[in-house]
């Protein structure tokens, strides 16, 4: 039931139609499930639970090997001007400042190996250009906090 590295009940608000997810696996033959779909949830789900309904999903699955992913992360369209979406790294924590700590560790390594900023540079532009997002306090005993950044800063 609690979200977890595993990408376990994650209830993002941005995953959404068109949205691409990555969760790491740890072992061979492991299953996938779906379900708990909302037709309307905020940032955050502070409650019991945001607005249940039924739905249909239509997934696609490709195996990353060797991708030495630790964190679900995800892109995504999102809700705002951005042209190209948005990359978001996750951070998942029984503590509201550690799962933030993880999220903004998670984007400085994605900034640093796919775009070739120093550690530091991609600090910095966390700072001016990512939004931290608190997506989950509601599924105990973790929160689920989302460091997102438009891809409209990088080259194709």
């Amino acid at each position: 039931m609690p979200p977890g590295r595993h990408g376990g009940n994650l209830d993002i608000r941005h995953l959404t139609a068109g949205s691409r997810i990555e969760i790491p696996v740890w072992v061979d033959g492991a299953l996938f499930s779906t379900g708990d779909v909302h037709a309307s949830m905020g940032d955050g789900e502070v409650c019991v639970s945001a607005i249940e309904c039924a739905g249909t999903a239509r997934l696609r699955f490709e195996i990353l090997k060797d991708s030495k992913l630790r964190w679900p992360r995800y892109f995504t369209k999102g809700d705002t001007k951005s042209r190209k979406g948005y990359y978001v790294a996750t951070g998942i924590a029984p503590d509201l400042m550690m799962a933030t700590k993880e999220s903004v560790r998670n984007m400085i390594g994605y900034l640093s190996k796919k775009h070739g900023l120093t550690r530091e540079e991609a600090y910095v532009l966390c700072s001016v250009a990512a939004d931290v997002r608190v997506h989950e306090v509601v599924d105990r005993p973790n929160w689920v906090v989302g460091t997102m950044i438009s891809l409209d800063y990088f080259p194709s």
